[in-house]
């Protein structure tokens, strides 16, 4: 009896230590996969939200172009006219940040948008003065690597905080003199 005994207890042992591991090893299984599922998202939405970043400085230097130097025959847009940038997909990528992102990553995309706001209000309210896109521009440039290093502290990057989030030469550069020779007086 004694030996029945010791193999139901020895049998019941070995069920229940299996079934004890697969149900810890499930839940460790699916809390890495929720972690990792949740940093994808993350670095997806902090990537929109770089990309659309990109196309607002582009848009926003185009558009400053535009009211300093219009086309000869063109007028220039009046103070006040309706922005040309459509903004909705920024909002979208800015909500997405919010939405799924770490606080300090969100508050980095927020800092970004404060930076960005005045140098469109400036430009929709008549063009910036001369000399006064390029530094405005690295403003709102050094918010963009602020956001990066962030992005790349939080999600886990290998490696240190990068100094430029861009290849663009510096403003002294002797190629911005070639391409000034290059493409002549604007029109």
């Amino acid at each position: 009896m004694t030996a029945t005994w010791s193999l139901i207890i020895t049998t019941f042992g070995a069920v229940a230590s299996t079934l004890l591991g697969v149900i810890v090893g499930g839940r460790v299984s699916s809390r890495s996969q929720e972690r990792h599922w949740s940093r994808d998202r993350q670095m997806e939405a902090c990537a929109l939200l770089l990309r659309e970043s990109s196309k607002l400085l582009i848009e926003l230097a185009a558009m400053n172009g535009r009211r300093v130097n219009p086309r000869p025959g063109e007028e220039p847009p009046l103070p006040g006219s309706p922005s040309e940038i459509d903004w909705r997909p920024w909002n979208e990528a800015l909500s997405m940040v919010n939405l799924i992102a770490d606080t300090h990553i969100a508050e980095a995309a927020h800092a970004l948008d404060a930076a960005i706001w005045p140098v469109h209000l400036k430009i929709k309210a008549g063009g910036l003065p001369d000399g006064t896109w390029y530094p405005l521009r690295d403003q709102i440039e050094e918010c963009r690597l602020d956001f990066i290093n962030v992005t790349r502290v939080h999600l886990g990057a290998a490696g240190h905080s990068l100094r430029r989030s861009t290849g663009r030469p510096n403003p002294s550069d002797p190629v911005w003199e070639l391409r000034r020779f290059r493409t002549g007086p604007p029109e």
